[in-house]
Formats: structure tokens, C-alpha cells, sequence
């Protein structure tokens, strides 16, 4: 099985036929996208992937200015949304959960707004009854020095709670000594911002999690991809 998550950048603009390119030739089970706005390029992303086999959909957000998070899938699942987050962060956690598992996409917000949804994953407020789930996507943050070379992000403190709160930083826990950038700053600053934090069941289902530069290298967004394979 095999799970994609990629930013499109502002909800893909004119990128888009490079977008569904890449997407349709990596065979993912499910597709988590951030920066997804739910406006007419969305209605071509859907259409796009429908006709490869991913019929199954839900979004974050129906607002076309607002950058969310959405999953695609070729299997069908129950979504949830999550109305007892602060309002400023409700469109930035949705989950799907299949038979045995659970994929949460999310979006984290700038600087220290970033607060809310990291208290509410590392608390439980989200636990599924599957036990075995991963949270994907852009949490525009990750640790000083090991994800980024200075010390610039915020919530760094929230984001080593949430490793510490039951769940793996799965990337990271392959790759503990490798610095791997997955976003690059208009002064060529590397930073690592998509991750996948596991429960302990998922993460040991993890077969192989890897950054895919593909897509940022051809500029049909400015992110890489980011890949996680696991037995079913």
C-alpha cells in the first residue's frame, strides 16, 4: 500500500496538468494534498484522478480562497472532520479511516498559530479506534539544526511533545542522522516541513518512507513529495 502527500503550492494554479502528471504515475492507494483550495482547479484535480480509480474524496474546506487539505482514494472510507478545534484551525485536520487504519492530512498554519492543532493531536482529541494510523502532510515545522541548518522555526517545542505524546516521527526515526529538505526558501534555505508521525501499529508497518523531489525539481509545485509505503 502506498500513501502520497504533496503541497500544490495555492492550490495549484496554472501547475496543474504537472501536478496530475506526477500523481497519476506514482500508483498511490491514497493521495493527501495541502495547499488544496476548493475551487475550479480542484474540480480538475477530481476529475483528473477519478479517471485513474480515485473515486473517493473528502476536503477540509469548501471555501475557494483557502488553502486546506483534502484526501483522494481508490478505496472507499469513512471522513471526519473535527468541529472541536479552535475555528482559525478546522480546515486543516481531516482524516480517512479504512478497514484497520487511519490517514489523518494535515495542514499546520504559520509561526506560533500552529499552537492549537499540535496540542490537539498530542492529547488524543483525534484518536481513531484503528490503531494502526498516520498523520501526513506540511506541518511547517520540524526540529532546529536537524530540519532546517539555523533555528528558525516556531512550535518546535509542540512539535517534539507530539513525538513524545505516543507517535513516531517515522522519516526521522529511519533516518537519524540524514538532513533532507522537503521545502527551499527564495534564498535557498532547506527545510524539512511534510512529515509522517505513525502510531507505534502503523509505523511498524512501514515498509519505506521517502522524500520524492520530483515534483518541486520540475516546478509543478515548490515541494517535494513525500512517500510512505507499509504492508496492508
Amino acid at each position: 500500500m502506498k500513501i502520497v502527500t504533496l503541497n500544490i503550492q495555492h492550490g495549484g494554479g496554472k501547475r496543474i496538468p504537472g501536478i496530475l502528471n506526477y500523481l497519476q504515475s506514482q500508483d498511490a492507494d491514497a493521495i493527501v494534498l495541502t495547499e488544496f483550495r476548493e475551487n475550479s482547479n480542484a474540480e480538475a484535480l477530481r476529475f483528473g484522478l477519478a479517471a485513474d480509480g480515485y473515486r473517493y474524496f473528502a476536503g477540509a474546506s469548501i471555501a475557494p480562497k483557502e488553502n486546506t487539505v483534502c484526501i483522494f482514494s481508490r478505496q472507499p472510507f469513512v471522513a471526519r472532520t473535527y468541529p472541536a478545534l479552535p475555528a482559525q484551525d478546522r480546515h486543516r485536520l481531516i482524516s480517512a479511516h479504512f478497514d484497520g487504519i487511519s490517514v489523518y492530512g494535515v495542514y499546520f498554519s504559520q509561526n506560533k498559530a500552529k499552537v492549537g492543532l499540535f496540542d490537539f493531536l498530542a492529547k488524543g482529541c483525534h484518536l481513531p479506534t484503528e490503531a494502526a494510523y498516520f498523520i501526513v502532510g506540511d506541518f511547517n515545522t520540524g526540529l532546529h539544526f536537524q530540519d532546517e541548518e539555523g533555528a528558525t522555526f516556531f512550535c518546535t517545542t509542540e512539535f517534539k511533545a507530539l513525538s513524545e505524546s505516543g507517535v513516531v516521527d517515522s522519516w526521522r526515526n529511519r533516518n537519524p542522522a540524514t538532513r533532507e529538505f522537503s521545502w527551499y526558501s527564495n534564498h535557498g534555505n532547506g527545510f524539512r516541513i511534510d512529515h509522517v508521525f505513525s502510531s507505534t501499529e502503523g509505523d511498524a508497518l512501514i515498509e519505506r518512507v521517502y522524500y520524492d523531489h520530483k515534483p518541486r525539481e520540475a516546478k509543478a509545485t515548490d515541494h517535494a513529495a513525500l512517500v510512505v509505503e507499509y504492508v496492508s
